[in-house]
């Protein structure tokens, strides 16, 4: 996915963000940024191309079925979209179905969901299987546009025809109606289901089967191109000029645009989204402003407004998403001259000056200017890591350029050179009122007075040590933030330091804050730290946090703080806190923004200083890898994405796919299920959390964060269902308006052994045997002593024989409930258990317990191009080389679900751990797998490598690797990342 942002203000300025540069080109009526009050309305833009799934760049239509999904038709097919990935429906995976140039696309209220081709006529999807409509009549024919009559006739637009298909077959409905010769663009219904025929011969309306002039007095003469309702009794209809709107009042308002309206959607706020001829997006504002939105390549008639309010567009590029966001930024489109934003800080007068990877801008009055801080023509700027000012000057840090002075103008006044050679980088800068300057970074903490620097902290005896923050406490002391720890010098020069884990429960400190009530607030990479009376009291993802790593902590004044980080900005109510602390709340509702909300990029920098700030107007700014972030606090607002509906999206049972159904039926030999889901809300693409339990088999919910796959294996035979609830972050799931779920009910049919009727002959069989065996003892005592002794000895023995076997049968069901079916490998309950066990027994023998999960990179893109068998043999082959690398090492392993493990390394600490996961990714990277088709595959895996810690539970302890397995996917796959 691609995504961007644009500010609007007033209706005059637009700005577009692309996370790969894809919009580089684009968005050439931008205007420079003016930000306005914070009701200004910002808006972002996002892309998903060919890169991102779609099997061609033409998308001809798009609309959103019953459960929530996108469908999107190509040249190449259909797809079906869920916010995260692409579904491809294509010849070549739906037998018999010609989807090639999909045009017209008609969601229906039973689910079910109809496909107009250009020449291959309709097809309906529903629950998972594909049917052609209309038979051999309509095999052939193109359906570019569709609608189904309250009466359930399906009407279609065939180039120049109307046609009509229902229970009599295909009819020529237009021709026998009368409608004029014409293509026919768009059919729409009216209150009265009448139906209405908008197309080159203008407007028409069909009741009882005669076509008549509709609308002559207010819809422009010639073409009609597109109709819409209102939602409130009026009518909009499109024609080559613009847009004419009559009002349920009778009111008749003209939308002149110059150009052909081909779609058009209007939104909750009275806003309306034109697509114009010359492949443009033109957004309509209530007030009346018009302003181009500047899609990707070239836009046709594929518009929808979706059930949040979301503009989707289809153009020659891909398709597009249009949000309101909650934040905005600046970029290289503004001025700026690096999207790498590193520090800023807003001036005395107003002015924003900006640090970023190639030097030095300020932003004052709506205009960038940018600083030169090379000496002498032709010399090099570089990057600008801190800022600070003090008395109307500005002091600036550098990469490799030491420390310099400027006025207000953005004038060199001096520069400060920390010895002869290569100047080190300056992270921090904390100007004194006596004129003397505290100089924070790589090279540790000097204080420069009376022209030279005095060192405090790092140097020779410490060269690896990093200040990378400073702050002054209202208190008095200077806090000191390092790569290794933190420190503090006090009034009287006395230096405190705080070792890492030791001490304090963090190694590094990037800011400081102290608040009214005398807590010390610290940003760190293992959470929020609040420090009172000495102690540290520490929220991280354990305490809802989405990640541990802050940079920045600003409180806004009106009861939140907002801290930066790696994957955005998050928003925490102090009250929370403090409930989290009086033992009345167990997790914090973390507000989320991100690129999804109008920030240029989610990662923020931090190792610099001031790494944000709250301005005088009160907007926060915080400096990101894709420039500087604004956002207004007063217009974020929480749960803005209600309770998330909740689809199932796919069935699998022992690698093989199913038809979605309301009810599940499983087999007594099915061994793996596997059901996939997607909470459909398209605002918060990266927010949704979930959780699901099977009623009948869960004691309790299982938390699936944000992965969207539900897995059992082995199922005892009864009833279940299972239950899927989603929630968009902040994630409470005691707020129950805020949750979405879905349902479906599952039966494991019993073996015929297991049947209640089977026991029950059996058991009727064992009291006739029984009863028989009693007859034939006491005849037998009467005729022969020795025989019946003799009888009794072999039926005893085929008894003991039958409990040895009872007993072989009882292990093999312990195993089977232990271990997983498809590797041999225990299965989540086995590792679970040997987790705890690990966990207590290094506690308890104070020796090294690290913990290793493991996911098989690409796994999906397998199962999709080589099918499920071959994923599963991948799994075998992996699960074999695991279970010979663990026995060979004395290690466990198991297989935690889908193409996840988990390996527990008793005795080994991180560094021997991880080495022993590179070993092993080493030896799977050269494992060849034989698909069907008789070639061969190879495969990798991406590992996150954790250690236990004092007072770390396992739940915690897996936590910890599963952050850093998802950094090692962030960084491509293929690799260990183990710190």
């Amino acid at each position: 996915m691609h995504s961007g942002n644009t500010g609007i203000d007033g209706g005059n300025m637009l700005r577009l963000r692309r996370h790969w540069l894809l919009l580089a080109l684009l968005w050439l009526l931008a205007v420079p940024v003016a930000w306005a009050a914070p009701a200004t309305r910002h808006y972002t833009l996002s892309g998903w191309t060919m890169e991102d799934g779609l099997p061609h760049p033409l998308v001809h239509v798009v609309a959103q079925d019953r459960d929530g999904f996108l469908w999107a038709g190509t040249w190449e097919g259909v797809v079906r979209f869920n916010g995260r990935g692409f579904s491809l429906f294509d010849r070549q995976n739906v037998r018999g179905m010609e989807l090639a140039g999909v045009y017209s696309i008609l969601p229906e209220a039973d689910g079910g969901v109809l496909f107009g081709t250009a020449r291959n006529g309709i097809v309906r999807y529903y629950q998972g299987d594909w049917q052609r409509v209309g038979g051999e009549a309509a095999r052939m024919l193109a359906a570019s546009a569709l609608w189904r009559g309250r009466d359930g006739a399906l009407w279609f637009a065939s180039g120049r025809r109307l046609l009509r298909l229902d229970g009599h077959g295909l009819q020529d409905a237009g021709r026998m109606a009368g409608l004029p010769a014409g293509e026919v663009l768009a059919l729409a219904e009216d209150k009265d289901g009448a139906l209405l025929v908008a197309g080159e011969a203008g407007l028409h309306r069909i009741t009882q089967g005669r076509a008549q002039r509709w609308g002559a007095d207010w819809v422009a003469p010639g073409a009609a191109t597109a109709l819409l309702a209102d939602g409130r009794g009026g009518w909009l209809a499109a024609h080559d000029g613009g847009v004419r709107w009559r009002h349920a009042d009778g009111r008749i308002e003209r939308i002149d645009v110059g150009r052909r309206v081909s779609a058009m959607v209007l939104d909750e706020r009275g806003v309306l989204w034109m697509n114009l001829s010359d492949g443009q997006l033109l957004r309509r504002d209530a007030d009346g402003s018009q302003s181009p939105m500047g899609i990707p390549g070239t836009v046709n008639k594929a518009l929808l407004l979706d059930r949040e309010g979301l503009v989707w567009v289809g153009s020659s590029d891909g398709l597009y998403r249009v949000a309101d966001g909650q934040a905005s930024g600046l970029t290289r489109r503004d001025g700026l001259a690096s999207d790498y934003v590193r520090s800023v800080l807003q001036d005395e007068q107003g002015a924003y000056w900006i640090g970023h990877a190639d030097g030095l801008s300020r932003w004052s009055q709506g205009r960038m200017q940018t600083i030169r801080l090379g000496e002498g023509a032709g010399a090099h700027d570089t990057s600008v890591l801190s800022l600070a000012q003090r008395d109307g000057k500005l002091w600036v840090g550098t990469y490799d350029l030491g420390v310099l002075q400027l006025d207000a103008q953005g004038r060199v006044l001096q520069r400060l050179r920390l010895g002869s050679g290569t100047q080190p980088v300056v992270r921090a800068l904390l100007p004194e009122p006596d004129g003397s300057l505290w100089i924070g970074g790589n090279h540790g903490l000097v204080h420069w007075r009376d022209g030279r620097a005095h060192p405090y902290l790092g140097g020779a005896g410490q060269p690896d040590l990093v200040v990378q923050a400073l702050y002054r406490d209202p208190n008095g002391p200077l806090w000191i933030g390092t790569n290794n720890g933190m420190a503090m010098l006090d009034a009287g020069g006395r230096l405190r330091r705080w070792e890492p884990e030791h001490d304090v429960p963090a190694q590094y400190f990037f800011d400081f804050l102290r608040d009214g009530r005398g807590d010390l607030w610290i940003a760190s990479d293992r959470g929020l730290l609040r420090m009172r009376d000495g102690r540290f009291t520490v929220y991280d993802h354990a305490r809802g946090l989405p990640r541990d790593k802050l940079f920045r902590i600003i409180d806004d004044g009106v009861g939140s703080l907002w801290l930066s980080s790696n994957t955005g900005v998050f928003r925490v109510a102090r009250r929370e806190l403090d409930e989290i602390d009086a033992g009345t709340r167990t997790q914090l509702a973390v507000h989320v923004l991100d690129r999804s909300d109008g920030m240029p990029g989610s990662q923020s920098n931090g190792a610099s200083q001031p790494a944000g700030w709250l301005t005088r107007e009160g907007r926060l700014l915080f400096p990101t890898s894709a420039g500087l972030a604004v956002i207004e606090p007063r217009a974020v607002v929480t749960g803005r994405v209600g309770a998330p509906p909740v689809a199932f999206e796919r069935i699998i049972v022992d690698g093989q796919a199913q038809p979605l159904r309301p009810l599940l039926t499983l087999q007594p030999r099915a061994n793996r299920l596997a059901i996939g889901y997607a909470g459909m809300s398209f605002r918060a693409l990266d927010k949704l959390r979930y959780r699901y339990r099977l009623h009948g088999y869960d004691q309790d919910w299982v938390s699936a964060s944000a992965d969207s796959e539900a897995v059992y294996t082995r199922l005892p035979p009864g009833s279940y269902q299972l239950e899927v609830q989603a929630m968009a972050m902040p994630v409470d799931w005691s707020r129950s308006e805020r949750i979405g779920s879905a349902r479906m009910d599952i039966t494991v049919v019993p073996a015929l052994w297991q049947r209640p009727w089977v026991r029950a002959l059996l058991a009727l069989g064992v009291v006739a045997v029984v009863a028989l065996l009693g007859w034939w003892r006491t005849a037998s005592l009467r005729r022969r002593q020795r025989q019946l002794n003799r009888v009794i000895a072999e039926r005893t023995e085929e008894l003991s024989e039958k409990n040895r076997q009872l007993e072989v049968a009882g292990y093999r069901l312990q195993h089977l409930a232990t271990h997983d079916g498809l590797t041999g490998l225990p299965n989540r309950r086995a590792g679970d258990a040997q987790l705890v066990g690990a966990v207590a027994q290094a506690r308890a023998e104070a020796r090294p317990l690290s913990v290793a999960l493991i996911d098989i990179d690409h796994f999906k893109q397998i199962n999709d191009r080589y099918g499920h068998a071959a994923g599963d043999a991948v799994l075998q082959a992996v699960g074999g080389v695991l279970a010979e690398f663990v026995a060979e090492w004395g290690l466990f392993a198991a297989r935690y679900g889908g193409e996840e493990f988990m390996v527990c390394m008793e005795e080994l600490p991180l560094a021997d751990g991880a080495a022993r996961m590179r070993e092993l990714l080493a030896r799977i990277r050269a494992l060849p797998v034989a698909t069907e088709e008789g070639g061969e595959l190879h495969c990798t895996f991406s590992a996150g490598v954790a250690e236990l810690v004092p007072g770390q539970t396992p739940h915690a302890l897996l936590a910890l690797a599963d952050d850093r397995l998802r950094e090692a996917k962030q960084q491509g796959r293929n690799r260990v990342v183990a710190g």
